[in-house]
């Protein structure tokens, strides 16, 4: 499906002109997530069988329809592969109603030190139950940002060529991993553009308030301003979300630099930081109906 890979040797160029903002996500950012096609069905299947390793270890899970999508294979083939991995116990099985496929793939210990050589950083492993490395309550959402980070690697333009959107990524386990703080909001995840940007995703799943949309806008505000990245890119599967967001913080950028703190009586929110936050916050519709139909349909 996909033959061209983005270079290291790119990657690494790229990273040179990110600066300090790129550096902070290493080694993350280094590491190559794009499906190169082999030229047999050997070389075929060994590069599925690492890239699909190296996404479980690195989002936490994965499901058939993504892995369907992504190596451009019928949805019988990808259960076939997952299932062999499961057998050769480098993956387990979850079964769950959260996933549009009714299951999801997780580590299991021997996945978990094979992924550790493939990518040459620690993968945290969490042994028991299988069901319990998931949280069930944000597998839709944790599988949307797979396919959106996925997806940027691999854009293709009308004419067919490669017009990807990033050249790699750092996902919501690793953000947090690198990043303890309670001050910095935890993003969906980060991605390297190929200019240099470094990029803050979030996946936008469902509705929230004015209160909740008012913090998430002072996260954003605090990670623009200390240099975790250079913009922040809102995805969703649906058009309703967005026009919500859009009524909310337009509602919340005028109304914030006349409001005053109670604790510190200061404003809420200069000018100069409202307009950076209308400037910085960036609405990807592009997506919608792609997530909407792999997801919901």
């Amino acid at each position: 499906m996909y033959d061209q890979n983005i270079p290291q040797q790119l990657i690494n160029q790229t990273l040179d002109t990110s600066g300090k903002g790129g550096y902070q996500y290493q080694p993350y950012l280094s590491i190559p997530m794009r499906y190169q096609q082999g030229a047999n069905n050997n070389q075929i299947g060994k590069a599925r069988r690492v890239l699909t390793m190296k996404l479980v270890a690195r989002f936490g899970l994965t499901s058939p329809t993504i892995v369907a999508w992504l190596y451009g294979i019928p949805l019988r083939l990808a259960l076939e592969h997952l299932n062999k991995l499961v057998s050769e116990k480098l993956l387990s099985l979850v079964i769950t109603h959260r996933s549009m496929d009714g299951r999801v793939y997780v580590l299991d210990y021997t996945g978990a030190k094979y992924a550790e050589e493939l990518l040459s950083v620690a993968v945290y492993f969490r042994a028991g139950e299988p069901s319990l490395r998931v949280n069930q309550n944000t597998i839709m959402h944790d599988l949307m940002m797979q396919y959106v980070q996925l997806k940027g690697l691999h854009n293709r333009a009308k004419d067919n060529t490669d017009k990807p959107y990033w050249y790699s990524f750092v996902t919501e386990p690793e953000f947090k991993r690198l990043f303890k703080s309670d001050d910095v909001r935890n993003v969906d995840g980060i991605a390297l553009e190929p200019d240099g940007t470094i990029a803050a995703i979030e996946i936008e799943h469902s509705f929230k308030t004015k209160a909740a949309r008012q913090t998430i806008l002072l996260k954003w505000l605090y990670g623009l301003k200390h240099g975790y990245y250079d913009k922040v890119m809102l995805f969703s599967q649906s058009l309703q979300i967005f026009n919500d967001i859009k009524r909310l913080h337009t509602q919340l950028l005028d109304e914030m630099p006349a409001r005053f703190d109670k604790k510190t009586k200061l404003v809420m929110l200069s000018i100069e930081d409202a307009e950076m936050l209308r400037g910085k916050v960036v609405h990807r519709t592009v997506l919608c109906k792609e997530l909407s139909d792999t997801f919901y349909s």
